[in-house]
């Protein structure tokens, strides 16, 4: 389900929150489809109706994408379920979350089996910031991060100290990898690209964030209180973007040699425009390509050479955008003699 649409993860949600709403559970009671019991385990299934207005599911009301969540909804949540009911007699039922399903522009109708529907009812971690992070995180990768933070220890000294890494959740980065579709990524991948957007996201949309550090093959996690640990300044999104381009110019000062007015002149770009940063990063990747064609390292270029490179990439990538056909020279330009 990692690879899902948003909106799959936005349909489950939704049905989670009407699940547990008092339609269906009563305060602090767990749910037991024992109005469906019987009805259940002597035919085949029993049913609740949900109706979901599409705009909570696709904002734009994309109605493919609706339709590629539901078929995979239908399709990845499949169970064989086997029970006896008052008779004894064994009722076994292959049993998909959404039964049936039919949709118009403004609303979905689905039919959720009960089995679903105790399970849904009775998830305890659940609550209505998860249910927001659907829409202010709208990547399923990191959704399915901040699900699985709920699962492991909060950092609970008064007084952050990061030297206790050790004591922290412990994953090696290939199971990372496996956990979060990560294959064929590297740790400097994972880190700037994957965990540290997530951390400043949570920071500012949930009500826990991490910590991490990464040594020999293994990365050490711990959640934070986001309320509680305010302290922690550099997790604002601010200053983790500020964070985030320090990054990028050492990076680019390590791997191409470029001069001091050079970089100073990239990071005024960078801090000015996240816009502009990411077209750069994707010429830059783009770049990459090209260059392992043939067969050079990307190291070889260096100083002028490699600005001059990098810059034909931008302007490539720039020309493929909307922002070309209202302003055909709005290209971020790197050579500062220009």
């Amino acid at each position: 389900m990692i690879d899902a649409p948003i909106e799959a993860i936005r349909i489950i949600f939704i049905l989670i929150h009407q699940a547990k709403s008092v339609n269906f559970n009563q305060p602090r009671a767990p749910y037991t489809p024992s109005l469906f019991e019987e009805e259940f385990l002597s035919r085949d299934n029993t049913f609740a109706n949900f109706i979901i207005p599409t705009e909570l599911i696709s904002p734009s009301r994309n109605v493919q994408r609706i339709e590629k969540a539901l078929h995979l909804l239908i399709q990845r949540t499949l169970r064989t379920v086997v029970q006896k009911n008052s008779k004894g007699e064994e009722i076994r039922s292959v049993i998909p979350l959404i039964a049936n399903n039919s949709f118009t522009r403004g609303k979905v109708y689905l039919e959720v089996n009960s089995y679903w529907l105790e399970k849904m009812a009775n998830i305890e971690f659940y609550n209505d910031v998860l249910f927001n992070l659907a829409y202010n995180i709208p990547n399923t990768q990191q959704i399915f991060f901040a699900l699985w933070l709920r699962s492991i220890p909060m950092y609970k000294d008064a007084e952050f100290k990061k030297e206790t890494y050790t004591s922290w959740t412990q994953i090696n980065i290939e199971t990372l990898k496996k956990k979060f579709s990560l294959e064929g990524r590297d740790k400097d991948y994972i880190s700037e690209k994957f965990l540290k957007p997530i951390q400043a996201k949570l920071y500012e949309f949930n009500d826990r964030s991490f910590a991490f550090t990464y040594k020999n093959g293994t990365y050490y996690i711990i959640a934070l209180d986001v309320n509680r640990n305010k302290i922690l300044e550099r997790l604002k999104p601010e200053n983790a973007y500020k964070a985030k381009v320090k990054y990028q110019i050492n990076y680019l000062q390590r791997r191409h040699k470029i001069d001091k007015d050079s970089l100073e002149h990239i990071e005024t770009i960078y801090l000015n425009s996240s816009a502009d940063m990411e077209l750069m990063n994707d010429a830059y990747d783009n770049l990459k390509k090209s260059v392992r064609k043939q067969d050079i390292k990307m190291t070889d270029l260096t100083g002028l050479k490699f600005l001059a490179k990098w810059q034909v990439e931008i302007q490539n990538q720039y020309e493929n955008s909307e922002k070309f056909k209202q302003f055909p020279k709005g290209y971020p330009k790197l050579i500062t003699s220009e």
